[in-house]
């Protein structure tokens, strides 16, 4: 039986540590917080599940619950303080059955670590891996003070865009931290605030707000329901220590852009109910050496702007368990590479978009959101436009014209 090691226990590594454990993989997945638990607030905030995503929940028989505890989303609607309309999606345009699902991070960590235990996945939680070392016989881990953390046949790197392991991949990688980040929130969701889909207002490129219905907590279906408030802002404005941050004044410029925030914004109570977010662009010549592997923000970590992250793991974690299904007799280091190829285009392009779109949205430029305000708006009503700035939302292209993602067959079926 192969034994692989997993580092990081998001996304990326849970949902491949329960689909290879499903298809008969040894899995010790390590994880660096001691407790790690769906109500803790590093879990994350709010996420958009995709289509893609949504599909990968399926095949793993978790899309049920998330539906439950998640808010069915038909929509993005995003204009400026001036009242211009930037975006204006529906996922009904683009197929009648499509929707996104927000959801509490919680919900989704919660569901993919209960299936952890329930298939029985050593998960080493405590543990920080500090090194690795390949050789012809697989891979050692060495964890705090060079102890040996064991030998594996293959290791799968999900520490996210941040990680410190991946510098000791021999490939060329470029990693640029954003000079934007945002502060995210989970409020409650008032009884008189209206109905709203994904919302977003802008102010050129330099504010930004983004409120997202995201449904009930984890294991909490008699529970408000919650949604997810976003504030993007320079890395430099981000507070050094949020327990001294003026709260009323901190709220004033969001009730200027958008004053329909304003009763969401009366369940924002205590400064340190805000939780500061940064970001990275990740670029990996290739993603694996040898049978050591990175997977999900570790291998292609992008900006927030289209909502990719959680969904574009999931497929991560989907697309490695079909080639092992398809080609078991396959060793790591083929299956690595087989797996980087079918994978390359939808990162490519999503990565591509995510550098071409963040400056519009998050930067000091004047010209680009100057140019979004008056074009963007217009050009997204024409249906081909439509159809393809949707396909994008859906984490479904694989290319700029041409090009859409193909999910496959369910490789835990049967």
């Amino acid at each position: 039986m192969s034994r692989v090691a997993i580092v990081g226990a998001g996304v990326a590594g849970s949902a491949t540590a329960i689909g290879l454990a499903q298809l008969g993989v040894q899995v010790t997945l390590f994880e660096t917080l001691p407790d790690p638990s769906p109500q803790d607030p590093r879990v994350g905030a709010g996420l958009l599940l995709q289509p893609s995503g949504q599909r990968v929940l399926e095949y793993l028989g978790l899309l049920e619950p998330a539906l439950e505890h998640g808010a069915r989303l038909d929509g993005l609607l995003g204009d400026t303080a001036e009242g211009e309309v930037v975006l204006d999606m529906s996922y009904h345009r683009f197929h009648p059955e499509a929707f996104g699902l927000g959801l509490q991070r919680g919900v989704l960590m919660g569901l993919l670590w209960q299936r952890l235990r329930e298939r029985g996945v050593d998960w080493q939680t405590g543990v920080t891996v500090r090194a690795f070392k390949q050789d012809a016989r697989g891979v050692e881990l060495k964890g705090e003070g060079g102890a040996s953390l064991g030998r594996f046949d293959a290791l799968i790197l999900a520490d996210g865009s941040f990680s410190p392991l991946r510098r000791l991949l021999p490939v060329r990688q470029r990693v640029e931290p954003f000079p934007w980040g945002a502060l995210w929130t989970l409020l409650p969701l008032p009884a008189e605030f209206p109905d709203i889909e994904l919302r977003q207002r802008f102010r050129a490129a330099r504010q930004m707000l983004g409120l997202m219905p995201v449904g009930r907590a984890w294991q909490s279906a008699d529970v408000w329901p919650a949604v997810n408030l976003f504030w993007s802002l320079p890395l430099s404005e981000l507070p050094q220590d949020m327990a001294t941050l003026d709260l009323a004044a901190w709220k004033r410029p969001l009730v200027e852009l958008l004053p329909e925030c304003e009763p969401l914004l009366k369940g924002l109570k205590d400064p340190r109910q805000l939780r500061p977010a940064r970001y990275a662009h990740v670029r990996l010549e290739r993603p694996h050496h040898g049978c050591v592997l990175a997977l999900g923000d570790c291998a292609h970590g992008m900006s927030p702007q289209l909502g990719q992250g959680a969904n574009l793991a999931l497929v991560d974690a989907l697309v490695l368990c079909q080639q092992w299904r398809e080609q078991p007799r396959q060793d790591w280091a083929q299956r690595f590479e087989h797996y980087a190829r079918r994978r390359r285009a939808h990162w490519n392009y999503y990565s591509q978009a995510s550098r071409a779109l963040t400056p519009m949205f998050q930067s000091a430029q004047p010209v680009l959101p100057w140019l979004r305000d008056r074009l963007m708006g217009p050009l997204g009503r024409l249906g081909w436009v439509h159809g393809q700035n949707v396909a994008t939302l859906a984490g479904l292209k694989t290319g700029w014209l041409f090009g859409r993602l193909e999910l496959g067959a369910n490789p835990w079926a049967g």
